[in-house]
């Protein structure tokens, strides 16, 4: 992935219970793990629920250097640990030159995001019904009536793609008849009880939020009511 002397430029030592990274704070790194364990907390204190435990050879925090968003989880280190610091303008020469990092950490993010997705899945299942009257959010087909529940952490919104067999957690196929919503082509995110909408790259078709065109790599901000586009796929956002 780099060259020796760039990992030992790059090396950080990091001892047992420190915060690599709190929820909230600007991007300037992902980290590449060389030893030890990582785990990421989704509030901005390391405790309470947590949603991965990273080990050697596993890297994190790549998200916010690809998005102009804030971090989404806090990293804290559960033993001593070696980790690679990798700021944004090497990132993307790393990919110029050896476009095979793009592809394996493509590979490495589906994974990640169905092995997530399943973990969620079951601490849902597991945990009571909660009666607070926290921020539950919907979007809701304009055709068909049928709401697609926003994740608390937040949904990648698109169509089902039998390539690699990944569902987004808003599937749009079923109303999307024209074929004009990308496999990814946007996602919700939900900071402090707020959502934004984030278009990913290379959509074809567009996302608009209010009849607007919400331009790539710029979060757009949803209250409760707006008419959301995802290509020729009309929704209403709710929240309650």
């Amino acid at each position: 992935m780099a060259e020796p002397s760039f990992i030992e430029q790059s090396k950080l030592r990091f001892r047992e219970g420190e915060v690599v990274f709190r929820k909230g704070e600007m991007a300037q790194q992902m980290y590449v793990i060389l030893s030890g364990r990582v785990r990421l907390y989704v509030s901005e204190e390391p405790k309470g629920d947590w949603v991965e435990e990273l080990t050697k050879g596993d890297f994190f925090g790549e998200a916010s250097l690809l998005e102009a968003l804030p971090r989404q989880h806090t990293a804290i280190t559960l033993e001593d640990a070696d980790l690679i610091a990798i700021n944004r303008g090497t990132f993307l020469r790393m990919i110029r030159q050896s476009p095979e990092v793009a592809v394996k950490m493509m590979q490495r993010l589906v994974q990640r995001h169905r092995e997530l997705g399943e973990r969620v899945e079951a601490l849902d299942a597991a945990r009571p019904a909660k009666t607070s009257n926290g921020p539950v959010a919907n979007l809701v087909s304009v055709l068909s009536g049928s709401p697609f529940p926003i994740l608390s952490h937040g949904s990648l919104i698109g169509r089902f793609d039998p390539g690699t067999g990944v569902h987004p957690d808003i599937d749009l196929t079923e109303e999307d008849h024209n074929l004009s919503v990308s496999r990814r082509h946007a996602r919700i995110l939900c900071e402090h009880g707020l959502y934004f909408l984030l278009e990913e790259p290379d959509v074809a078709n567009g996302t608009f939020v209010r009849g607007e065109r919400v331009l790539p790599g710029e979060p757009r901000e949803l209250k409760h009511g707006d008419r959301v586009g995802f290509g020729m796929v009309v929704l209403f956002f709710e929240k309650t």
